[in-house]
Order: structure tokens, then C-alpha cells, then sequence
């Protein structure tokens, strides 16, 4: 297997996705796709989100991926697979907004993220690789948007959708809600779905249980990508399914 390249969009089939480990029903769908799965969790101060691969890491492109300080097995399990695996500058704990320090959005040469929370590793690193860091005023910026293609992704958060066409992506906007997180009012599109090939996103449950179902359906279909439903039940937020090594 190779390293994905860049954050959030392989170019291959994905070998090795991060998924948090509190829903056996997807990693076991994600397996029988043909792919391993690195289990993420528990950071049990961050609650409802204790799980979610996009609290927990934080994919800087290639063999380079930052995890949580003091999540010593997820460090070993990142490293197992070949990472160079940085530590975050300080632990990731709740409440927010000190949970969102690797919660950034990155697509392409751009991340979209509350700069005021961003962890300094991620700062530096893109200061050193240039890579333009755009604010937005939601914290959890990588689980609001599902990332489509260097140019476009998806979100039902306002700010960042403006923050999106203003940096030159095209933006579908989502109604907000209809997507499960426990112990919260709702979750967010970003922590429900993930690329999983070039042309394939895998979603963690069924479209058409979102109002806009078919809006995203088209809006991937123009972009020459076409979605999965993992099981079959509504969308649920996990954190997202980060792709990290392709076959």
C-alpha cells in the first residue's frame, strides 16, 4: 500500500481507513469492502465525540499524520503502519473549544479552521509547506464539510460555505440536522461520510433520509463521484472516515 497524498483525497481504492471504534456495523462494512480499518478511541473527556477519528488525528499529506498527545496506542498503531506520526502540542480534551485543536478542514492547498484553537503543529507545518490557513469561526470545521474534490465539498454551516466560495471551491449547502450523533441535538455531514476512492464516497448511512438526499447525490454525480451507504439506516456522525493508505 502507498500513503494517501493528499488529505482527505486518494487517488486509488483506500487500503487503510481510520474510523472510531464505537460502530462495529460500519468497520465491519469497511471491511468487507476490502479494506483494514485503524479502531480510534477513547479520549473519554471529549464525550459524544470520545471516538471520532477527526478529534483524535489530523492527516498532514503523505507518511505524515498528527495524533492526540498522550494517545500512546494510537501512536503505536499509526506507527505500525509505517507513519512519521507527530504529537499535537497539547492534549485533546474537552469542553470546546479546546477540543477542536486538529479539527481542521483541509482541502488541497487550503485549511479552512478556528485559528484561534488550531493546534501549533499544524500551524507550523503549514507556515513550512504553504498552505493557506482560512478562518472560520466553527471550531469543528473538518466535521462540518465533506471534502468532494480539490475544489468543491459539502456543508450545512453558513461560515464556512461563505468562506468556501470566497477562497474559490464550490460549495453545495445542506439543510442542518438529520444526521445522528448521540448525546447530541444532531451531527454534521463531514463526520458522515469519507472518499474512499477517487470516484467513491462511502456514507454511513442512506441519503434519502436527508431532505437534501438527492441534492447531494446530483451534486456528486456532477464531479464524477458516486456514493455508498454503508448500512442500511440514516446517517450517523462518527467522525468521518479518514482515508489514509490506498492499494
Amino acid at each position: 500500500m502507498r500513503f494517501v497524498q493528499q488529505p482527505n483525497l486518494p487517488i486509488g481504492e483506500i487500503g487503510l481507513a481510520a474510523v472510531s471504534r464505537t460502530y462495529p456495523g460500519l468497520t465491519a462494512a469497511l471491511r468487507n469492502l476490502g479494506m483494514l480499518v485503524l479502531e480510534t478511541g477513547p479520549e473519554m473527556s471529549l464525550g459524544a465525540c470520545s471516538c471520532h477519528a477527526d478529534m483524535l488525528c489530523h492527516h498532514l499529506g503523505g507518511r505524515k499524520i498528527i495524533c492526540a498527545k498522550g494517545n500512546q496506542a494510537l501512536k503505536e498503531k499509526l506507527s505500525g503502519y509505517g507513519f512519521d506520526v507527530l504529537e499535537s502540542s497539547s492534549p485533546i480534551h474537552g469542553p470546546y473549544p479546546d477540543d477542536v485543536a486538529l479539527n481542521g478542514l483541509r482541502i488541497g492547498d487550503r485549511l479552512f479552521a478556528r485559528r484561534a484553537s488550531l493546534d501549533a503543529t499544524i500551524v507550523r507545518y503549514c507556515d513550512a509547506h504553504k498552505i493557506r490557513i482560512i478562518p472560520v469561526r466553527q471550531g469543528y470545521a473538518k466535521c462540518s464539510a465533506a471534502v468532494v474534490d480539490e475544489e468543491s465539498f459539502i456543508t450545512s454551516d453558513p461560515g464556512i460555505a461563505e468562506s468556501g466560495v470566497r477562497a474559490g471551491l464550490q460549495v453545495l449547502q445542506i439543510e442542518p440536522g438529520f444526521i445522528r450523533l448521540d448525546g447530541c441535538r444532531y451531527g454534521f455531514i463531514g463526520g458522515a461520510c469519507g472518499k474512499i476512492g477517487k470516484t467513491t464516497m462511502a456514507f454511513t448511512g442512506k441519503l434519502d433520509a436527508h431532505p437534501d438526499g438527492i441534492k447531494i447525490e446530483n451534486f456528486l454525480a456532477q464531479r464524477g463521484i458516486y456514493g455508498i451507504a454503508l448500512i442500511d439506516a440514516p446517517l450517523i456522525d462518527v467522525g468521518g472516515i479518514l482515508p489514509l493508505m490506498e492499494r
